[in-house]
Order: structure tokens, then C-alpha cells, then sequence
């Protein structure tokens, strides 16, 4: 009998891990019952693999089979896992390492800004829930945790502009003012900031919530439905140099991109 050698043993489990996961992910993004044609044609594999796939993870609880429909479904013991995950992590915490990696990147503040719907009386608000404050000595103090309206600010704009339209009629009819300088935008001007940032894909601003500043931000979504969030950096004006604002748009975007594959809803 041929044994199989140790490294290829090692290689040949890491990629059913690989796979199984990949399994997981298909039947999720799902969201219902899958056969196991489906699975296989979403990961490009026989369909003999598929099958021994989820067999797999049927065996181990992550998976229940309808025998008379022959579709899969996810399992207690993955929602189980799934929801202890859920209790124990925020999103604002799986954000951390990303924040850290953009200011090590620019050298400058970077947050992330949860969007808060409608658990806050005045409705439609942001707040920052993470963030990573820059080396440099000139910086500001941002404070978490302390909503303001969603019209207010790029990591704010970055958020509502890719809102629903009913969402975005809705507060663009009644702009509240700026919390730093107690302006409010006209309608028409808040609904052209809008189409300006839909179509550029990322939210400029100045001034408006911290002083002689400078953001920019672009939004993270799990699904096309809606964003959760945004990712910001703050630049004071001084240091701003507007030659960078590619890089920023581009290291901002490669980051949510990223969480916007690995979040958790």
C-alpha cells in the first residue's frame, strides 16, 4: 500500500478546511436551502466534492438535509456558534485592525462611523464607534459614541448617500445644522452633495464637524441593500495636501472592501 507523505497529508486537510468554509459561505450568502448543484457550480467543483462537503458538515451539526427535497440548509449547531460570535463581537471591533492599518498607512486619524437608524429619537444618526488616533502631534480629540445627524460630515454623507432614496428624500427634506458650526444646508444643496458623493463613491468634507479639518470617507456594506457604516480618515487642513486624496479614496476603499466581505450583520 502507498501511504501518502505528511506534508501532503497536511496540504490535502487544509484545503477541505478551505473548501468546507467556502461551503459555509455559499449556503449563507444563500439565504435558504441549497442543493448540492448549487455548491458546486458556486465553487467550481465536482459535484462528487460537493456532496462529501457537505456530508461533512451535516456529520458535525452545521448542516441539516431534506431528504425529501434533497436541498441543505444551515444547521443548529452553526447558528448556535453563529450567534455566540454575534453576542461577543462587534463590528466596530473586527474594524480595529483596519483602522490601524490606514493610519500606519497616511499617518493620520482613522475612525469608523456606525450608522444608527432608528435607536436614536431624532432618527437617522451616526456615531463613531472606533478609531485609531494619528502620531503626530497635531490631532484632534474625537470623542465616541456621541451621535450627530447623518447629513453632518463626510463618514456621515458617506452613509446616506448610499441609502435608500425614500431614506434620502426623507432627510434631505428637513436638513438638520452642522453640531460644530449650527449651519443647516438647504435641501437642493444636500441633495447635490448626494449625487456628488453617489457618483465619486467616497464623502468630502470640511469643517463641519471638527474645526479647520478635512474628511474623507467611503461606506461599508454587507449587502447592496444598504451600508452599516463608513470608514473615515480626518486630515487637519494644515497637513492636508489634496494630491493624496487618490491614495486616500483608494487605501479607504481597499479596507471596506475587505470588512465588507468578513462582517458580521
Amino acid at each position: 500500500m502507498v501511504r501518502r507523505a505528511r506534508g501532503a497529508q497536511t496540504a490535502d486537510t487544509s484545503g477541505t478546511v478551505a473548501r468546507t468554509l467556502a461551503v459555509l459561505t455559499v449556503m449563507a450568502e444563500a439565504g435558504g436551502s441549497v442543493g448540492v448543484t448549487d455548491v458546486a457550480r458556486a465553487l467550481d467543483l465536482p459535484m462528487s466534492t460537493a456532496h462529501r462537503l457537505l456530508d461533512l458538515l451535516r456529520g458535525a451539526g452545521f448542516v441539516e438535509r431534506d431528504a425529501t427535497q434533497r436541498r441543505y440548509r444551515l444547521g443548529l449547531q452553526f447558528l448556535r456558534v453563529a450567534n455566540l460570535v454575534t453576542q461577543n463581537t462587534s463590528f466596530a471591533t473586527l474594524c480595529q485592525p483596519a483602522l490601524e492599518r490606514l493610519t500606519a498607512q497616511t499617518g493620520e486619524t482613522a475612525m469608523y462611523c456606525e450608522y444608527l437608524p432608528d435607536n436614536h429619537p431624532d432618527n437617522h444618526m451616526a456615531a463613531y464607534a472606533a478609531k485609531c488616533d494619528s502620531p503626530h502631534s497635531l490631532r484632534y480629540r474625537i470623542a465616541l459614541f456621541e451621535p450627530a445627524p447623518i447629513e453632518c460630515g463626510a463618514s456621515g454623507l458617506a452613509i446616506l448617500s448610499f441609502l435608500p432614496e425614500p431614506i434620502r428624500a426623507g432627510v434631505c427634506a428637513t436638513p438638520r445644522p452642522s453640531p460644530l458650526t449650527g449651519k443647516r444646508p438647504s435641501s437642493r444643496a444636500l441633495a447635490d452633495l448626494i449625487e456628488v458623493t453617489r457618483r465619486k463613491g467616497f464623502a468630502f468634507s470640511s469643517g463641519e464637524k471638527l474645526p479647520d479639518s478635512i474628511g474623507v470617507a467611503v461606506p461599508i456594506r454587507l449587502s447592496e441593500e444598504r451600508p452599516i457604516g463608513s470608514l473615515t480618515l480626518t486630515v487637519p487642513l494644515t497637513r492636508f495636501v489634496k494630491s493624496k486624496l487618490k491614495t486616500y479614496v483608494a487605501l479607504l476603499s481597499q479596507e471596506a472592501r475587505l470588512l465588507s466581505g468578513a462582517g458580521i450583520a
